[in-house]
């Protein structure tokens, strides 16, 4: 993370308020403005240094971490600044707020330039990544999800995506639940689910597959035909009363039409079509330019789904190391996600929920742990 440009106007910003505080505040007060030559008032100076510092801020942070720990600074904002109206009293009030506030992002930003993940202690990395993806899961619900509702135009592309998306959102909402240690193995299995259907929503996207968005929409149908007949099989096998079945029977009554369906997308009967895409996950993955993720979720996750000799984590080191793993790279499919699904459809904010997206996973868990650090060494002090 290179911030070294904000570092240097941070400093300066804190230089040139210090400076303001020092002069009177009238509107009958002028001073030359350099380089310019011009005679400026110097409370028009002051409500534009507020104005810069404050912009400043929420460009380096998300609002969840302003709102939240620099309430002064989110005020003037929501009062003067974002509503573009001049500050017309307590401006030396609040020159001193933002210089603290400012001082506060210089401290954080010298910090967590030379910040290194890998030397917490393994509770440590689960709770900074956990930390992470709870406030980017929340803000998405929160500035985001409501406005999707009811954005599905047929069988289309944006459909699909809004369903893939959808379907994330909900694990991503389930995963940050999960925060006891006992819950690593349900973690490890959802992490696969998770980068499936970021997989499928690349696919979508980028028109990889051959008639995709009709083989996605037609799937649900083959796999319902597909399972119903094996369960009418092994319904006769147990030899339980065909009434029971009656359901099932009616699904495939429609065999013609499934057959039909089938042949005509993927060219094979409907048992043998395993996947939308009828592609291994690898091969899928391969296509999506997503080898990496493949290498580092698939095999890790398929050892908490299948019935193995796993190593369940004994140890609580071994199970915060699990969930930090998956906590990261949960947070790093959801924002993937997120940017994906923004960037194909068209909504009110959308470069604000990005960028404010962008923040969140830059920064977020970094600044939680500075507080902590902060907090910790003051408790030593005392």
């Amino acid at each position: 993370m290179n911030r070294i440009a904000e570092i240097e106007e941070l400093k300066a910003l804190i230089l040139e308020g210090n400076k303001l505080k020092k002069l009177p505040e009238s509107n009958n007060v002028f001073e030359t403005s350099r380089p310019l030559g011009l005679a400026v008032p110097i409370t028009s100076q002051m409500d534009n240094w507020i104005d810069t510092s404050i912009q400043l801020i929420y460009s380096l942070l998300p609002k969840i971490i302003i709102d939240s720990n620099f309430a002064e600074v989110a005020n003037i904002y929501k009062e003067c600044v974002n509503k573009n109206q001049v500050i017309t009293s307590n401006r030396k009030q609040n020159i001193n707020k933002v210089i603290m506030i400012l001082n506060a992002c210089l401290n954080f930003f010298e910090w967590y330039i030379v910040f290194d993940q890998e030397k917490l202690n393994v509770q440590q990395k689960a709770e900074y990544y956990f930390c992470s993806l709870e406030a980017i899961v929340q803000y998405i619900q929160r500035e985001h999800i409501s406005s999707l509702i009811d954005l599905e135009d047929g069988r289309t592309k944006k459909t699909v995506l809004l369903h893939l998306y959808g379907r994330i959102f909900q694990l991503a909402s389930s995963i940050i639940k999960l925060n006891d240690l006992n819950c690593c193995q349900l973690l490890g299995a959802s992490l696969r689910s998770l980068l499936e259907l970021y997989i499928d929503m690349q696919l979508i996207k980028n028109d990889t597959i051959e008639n995709g968005i009709e083989k996605f929409l037609s799937f649900s149908n083959i796999y319902e035909f597909h399972s119903a007949s094996n369960l009418i099989r092994i319904d006769k096998e147990i030899q339980r009363p065909i009434s029971e079945s009656s359901k099932l029977i009616k699904i495939v009554q429609n065999s013609e039409q499934i057959e039909q369906k089938a042949s005509s997308l993927w060219n094979k009967k409907p048992n043998k079509i395993l996947h939308w895409t009828d592609l291994k996950f690898e091969d899928r993955c391969r296509k999506a330019n997503e080898l990496e993720f493949f290498r580092h979720v698939y095999y890790y996750g398929n050892m908490y789904i299948h019935s193995c000799y796993s190593p369940f984590p004994k140890m609580k080191d071994d199970a915060h190391l699990l969930c930090a793993y998956v906590y990261s790279l949960t947070s790093e499919i959801f924002k993937k996600s997120t940017d994906l699904l923004l960037n194909e459809i068209d909504i009110t904010q959308k470069k604000e929920i990005i960028q404010e997206s962008e923040k969140i996973y830059l920064c977020f868990g970094g600044f939680q742990t500075w507080k902590s650090s902060i907090a910790a060494s003051r408790a030593i002090t005392k």
